[in-house]
């Protein structure tokens, strides 16, 4: 009872300015995707070479701390003859900081020493979506769907952020699981960039038999990703590509000519109307090619796409989850954000991005008060009402929506991972130098950097937390604040 009526006294008497500081402090998930200044290998134990480009190779690792199965970008230097490569590297990285969406590769750290650069991500262990491609030669219409949708998405989403993608094909493509299509992860932004509405894009990027045809005249808008996106799914469903040839030279100029294998390819025959009405919207033309949310809505990826099964009990689940979320404390929120971001695995994620999905009906990769009043209406105890609670309390960022990492945080029992193990380790990634406290300047520096804000506003974030009031926070207390989540 005394520290609460302490905790509200301190509150009160903080100034509007002070007040103001702290609520303007977002906790993103980039927030923890910094530079580690530890040595790669003092961190991870490196593998098997899972793939191999011109900057390097990607290689299986393991977190030698949490035992976390991971993949690592390993970018050579001496590969870098030029100021411009190394400044992609540096906008590869800040692009996959700003990218929040289930079915984009999550990247978790970097590294950096005198003769590489390291990108630590996600491992999918269903390998590429070629791979599955070149195994099963093509794929039903609704299994094409559910991986086109999933693709439409991610391209709906960058495209919402002025990102385009630039080499999309199905080596670029992950699955979570071998035998699921239901589970995509993009990945390789090494030719992504920022654009601006209305502004052409420029460079001849991309790999023959999916670029499209106005990127190699060298002018050209995001919807280069939809053309590639048309040349994907012609794949899927007919296990041929759509411009062939016996050398690059002619599959470039059979692209040129924007006429693709249709009527005289047999497998392009026995799809169906809505199938090839949808290819023939990709596969066209810049200026008549359609956008990635006008994909979605296409009917053919309506009708052909099918939501996991998901039982009642568990969105109801999800729902309670939502409404006992309280965005009361910034260190709380930074902790949460941290177990779910770098510790859940994707298997431990699994059920709440599927209910995410679903509850995306327009696929844009974030949640709109609509989308949840549409997912939640038949649920008993459901009100209108409570809708507006779950928006002020999960979105966190205040952008209007609830995006996927802010849903994760909500809607999952945090209680699954908040294991001895994981507090500690979410501990140590506060307590920079290991004394086994958390100062004001390791709260700084974690949650912003160094050349921050006043020490001012991260001392009264402590005192928030900080019960034997030494002016730092302890593991006791770093736990006891978690604890008051449930």
């Amino acid at each position: 009872m005394g520290c609460t009526s302490s905790k509200k006294r301190r509150i009160r008497s903080m100034s509007t300015f002070m007040l103001n500081q702290i609520n303007e402090l977002k906790i993103l998930p980039s927030t923890f995707i910094k530079i580690n200044d530890q040595p790669f290998t003092k961190v991870y134990q490196s593998g098997r070479t899972l793939g191999k480009g011109a900057f390097g190779e990607v290689r299986f690792c393991i977190h030698k701390k949490t035992a976390h199965r991971r993949a690592v970008k390993i970018f050579k230097k001496s590969k870098f003859s030029e100021n411009n490569s190394l400044q992609k590297l540096f906008e590869e990285i800040e692009i996959l900081k700003l990218l929040d969406h289930p079915n984009i590769i999550r990247a978790y750290e970097f590294f950096e020493d005198s003769e590489d650069f390291y990108i630590v991500m996600e491992h999918c262990k269903g390998g590429e979506l070629f791979d599955a491609i070149v195994r099963r030669k093509c794929f039903k219409e609704h299994e094409a769907a559910l991986i086109m949708r999933q693709l439409f998405s991610c391209l709906a989403y960058l495209h919402s952020k002025k990102i385009a993608h630039r080499d999309l094909k199905p080596e670029n493509i992950l699955l979570d699981d071998k035998s699921d299509c239901w589970g995509i992860k993009l990945i390789d932004f090494g030719a992504a960039t920022h654009y601006e509405n209305g502004q052409f894009l420029h460079g001849s990027l991309g790999t023959p038999y999916y670029i499209a045809p106005e990127v190699l005249a060298d002018c050209y808008t995001e919807k280069c990703d939809l053309w590639s996106a048309g040349v994907i799914m012609y794949i899927l469903l007919t296990g041929k590509p759509p411009f062939d040839g016996t050398t690059e030279v002619e599959i470039l100029n059979h692209i040129k000519e924007e006429k693709y294998n249709s009527e005289s390819t047999t497998s392009f025959k026995a799809l169906s109307r809505e199938a090839k009405d949808l290819i023939k919207h990709l596969l066209v033309p810049e200026k008549e090619r359609i956008s990635a949310s006008d994909a979605l809505e296409h009917d053919w990826i309506k009708n052909n796409f099918q939501e996991p099964p998901t039982s009642d009990e568990v969105i109801k689940a999800s729902l309670s989850n939502l409404l006992g979320f309280k965005n009361e404390n910034k260190i709380k929120d930074a902790i949460i954000t941290f177990i779910v971001t770098q510790l859940a695995s994707s298997q431990d994620l699994r059920e709440a991005r599927e209910i995410f999905r679903k509850l995306d009906q327009n696929g844009d990769g974030k949640l709109s008060r609509e989308e949840l009043e549409n997912g939640f209406e038949n649920l008993d105890g459901f009100s209108p009402e409570i809708l507006d609670q779950i928006m002020d309390e999960v979105d966190t960022d205040n952008n209007g929506y609830i995006d996927y990492t802010e849903f994760l945080k909500a809607a999952t029992d945090i209680r699954k991972f908040t294991s001895v193990a994981n507090l500690q380790n979410a501990f140590d990634a506060f307590d920079k130098d290991g004394s086994g406290k958390i100062s004001a300047e390791e709260l700084k520096y974690v949650l912003k950097d160094e050349n921050s804000e006043d020490i001012e506003m991260w001392n009264e974030l402590i005192k928030q937390v900080d019960q034997n009031g030494d002016g730092e926070i302890d593991l006791k207390e770093f736990s006891d604040l978690l604890s008051k989540h449930f």
